[in-house]
């Protein structure tokens, strides 16, 4: 997919301008309709990023590493490296230069297991249920009331909920 691909100044832009020229080209991209094409390109199968970086040396970063930052921040999707995924993906995924790369932090799922099916009425009157973990965010609490969903903190759920037992 050419449009994923860096334009003529890749081997010549400083680490700086490189980042800020990668990121001017994909603004100018449809994060979701790139994706389409990727799943209609892959035939429903997996697929990988192809470029000539090495994935095991810190210093080869590459445009492999900001197309994971950007479809993180634009779609919340993972796209992680292959043989190196506990490094995370998205502003974590290890080709982005490290100056730019956070530090991936592994966090334990929030333990809601006493909270499930715990209900409890908003300021609004509507009634809101535990029902898991959000799986976007591990650290909080997932609750619902009809078709709307939510994440909640485990301090809201601690304070507005009570465990069943």
């Amino acid at each position: 997919m050419p449009e994923l691909a860096p334009g003529s100044w890749f081997n010549t832009a400083s680490i700086r301008d490189y980042k800020q020229l990668f990121f001017d080209g994909l603004a100018r991209l449809d994060a979701r309709k790139t994706v389409a094409k990727i799943e209609d390109l892959s035939a429903g199968k997996d697929c990988a990023l192809l470029c000539y970086e090495q994935p095991h040396k810190d210093d080869d970063w590459c445009h492999r590493g900001y197309i994971s930052a950007w479809l993180k921040t634009e779609l919340n999707l993972d796209v992680l490296e292959y043989g190196l995924e506990e490094r995370g993906g998205g502003w974590s995924h290890p080709k982005i230069p490290a100056q730019y790369r956070l530090q991936a932090s592994k966090i334990d799922p929030l333990d809601v297991s006493s909270y499930i099916g715990a209900e409890a009425p908003d300021g609004q009157g509507r009634v809101w249920k535990v029902i898991g973990f959000d799986p976007a965010n591990v650290d909080q609490a997932q609750v619902q009331s009809g078709d709307d969903k939510r994440a909640i903190s485990a301090d809201v759920l601690k304070s507005r909920f009570q465990p069943i037992i």
